[in-house]
Formats: C-alpha cells, structure tokens, sequence
C-alpha cells in the first residue's frame, strides 16, 4: 500500500518525497506539491506522523500547520463555547476531584486492554483481531489530529475505532459528543489506513456497558462541517452565545467560572 502525503494548502497528493532525512527521534520526509509548489515537511515518530510544516517566507523558514483535535470536536458538539477558551483564550480548564481521578482510571483501563487477547470482549466476530492502543494520527488534508484509545483490525481487514469512557452513557446511548468524537477518529483513521470505517464503539466502563454504533457518510459530513466552524472560531478568535442556559450547567467542561462572566 503506498501511502501519499497531502499538501497542507491546496489538499493535492503527492506520492514520493524529493528526500528523507533522520533528525533526532524523528524521520523527515521533504515534498514539493506538483500542483501549487508548496515545500512541506511530514515528521514521523515510530512510524507515525508527528507533525507537518510548509515553507513560509524566506529559504528554510518553515511553520507548523495548526491541526485542530478530535477532542475539539467533542467538545464543540458539547459546547462550542469550549473551542473558544482552551483555542483562543487558552485558558487552564478547573476540574473537580473526581473528574481528575476519572482520567487516571480511564488510562489503567486501557492498559489492561494490553492483557486481553484480541478483541471478543467487544464482540465475538472480533474474534483474532489485532488492537492498536494509544495510536496517534494525523491528516494534513483534514488539519486534523488525535489519540484513539484502541483500533481494532478485523481478520477481514475492517478497521473499527474504540473509545473508552469513565462515565455513564446517556441512558443507554451514546453521548451525542461521544459519538461524533468517534467520526473525528473515523476520519483519521481512513485517511492513514486508506480505507473505510463504517462503525465505532464506546465502551462506558462504570456500567460495563459497550454500544457499538453506525458510522454514516452523512456523519462524517457533519464532522467535516463542524471541523470547518472550530477553524473559524480559532481564526477569528470567536465565542459563540451561550448553548446552555446558566443555571442548568453543570461545568463538566472546567470553564463554567470564565463562561458565565463572558
């Protein structure tokens, strides 16, 4: 499979790189776009890409393109208000106790997945899968970064992405947010592994519960849509009117203090 790297400004694939270098921990692959001319560099790290920078200026003056995260997208379906203050302001998100040890039992779980043999805890057709933890990626095409908790890779070759969640589902569902954060990886994952991603999973530890969902076009359409509003917000250095109503928040997000006085 030949993997091409996209141009950061006008999206074209270009296959080979012009050179290849090893600069510290990273490989560096060199590219001259053969539709716009842009010069841009992929870094990659244990076989993974890190980063992208493009020629800016002057010889040798280059700039890292700005990715937005999945993570913004879910937060952005949770809240758009959110995009704003950890991309604009970014400011230092307050968290409760309980939320700080939720995040340290979120990382134990996925390394117990370590010790499970392929991946029939999700579903018995897993059987013999192979589980990818703690992958990250990225796509210059997308502008779009993330660290998926665990992929799993069918013995038929189907690539299916796995979050892990240390809260409860919404009565049995997944979590609007949730889901479209799975999308976000959807989309990676296509992009890096040139294929296409038709389902994903959420496993909600506190209630042992896994829900295996559908991953549409109309989806990742969506999320394509949303990726564009969070370029806007960060670019503009724009904060949207308030989505929930004051005394209803619950300021899951950390930022309930800075919001309510904006």
């Amino acid at each position: 499979m030949i993997i091409m790297a996209s141009c950061p400004e006008c999206k074209n694939e270009v296959e080979k790189p012009k050179k290849t270098w090893i600069y510290g921990r990273f490989e560096v692959k060199a590219y001259t776009c053969n539709k716009c001319g842009t010069e841009f560099r992929e870094y990659f790290r244990d076989g993974k890409k890190s980063f992208t920078l493009k020629k800016r200026g002057g010889p040798g003056v280059y700039i890292k393109v700005s990715f937005v995260s999945v993570t913004d997208i879910k937060q952005y379906v949770y809240c758009p208000r959110i995009v704003y203050f950890d991309r604009v302001l970014h400011a230092t998100p307050i968290f409760g106790s309980q939320q700080e040890e939720s995040k340290e039992l979120h990382e134990e779980y996925v390394k117990k997945e370590l010790r499970r043999k392929d991946a029939v805890y999700y579903s018995p057709e897993f059987v013999g899968a192979e589980k990818l933890l703690f992958t990250s990626l990225s796509s210059s095409a997308l502008g779009l970064q993330g660290n998926v908790d665990c992929i799993i890779k069918t013995v038929r070759g189907e690539y299916v992405p796995v979050e892990y969640k240390n809260m409860i589902s919404n009565m049995g569902k997944v979590c609007m947010q949730h889901k479209y954060q799975l999308v976000g990886y959807a989309l990676l994952v296509e992009d890096y592994f040139r294929t296409v991603v038709k389902r994903g999973v959420v496993n909600y530890i506190p209630e042992a519960l896994i829900l295996q969902f559908e991953i549409t076009p109309t989806m990742k359409s969506y999320v394509k849509r949303v990726l564009g509003h969070i370029k806007r917000i960060i670019r503009d250095e724009e904060l949207l009117p308030i989505r929930v109503a004051k005394q209803k928040c619950g300021g899951g997000c950390g930022h309930k203090q800075i919001c309510q006085q904006s």
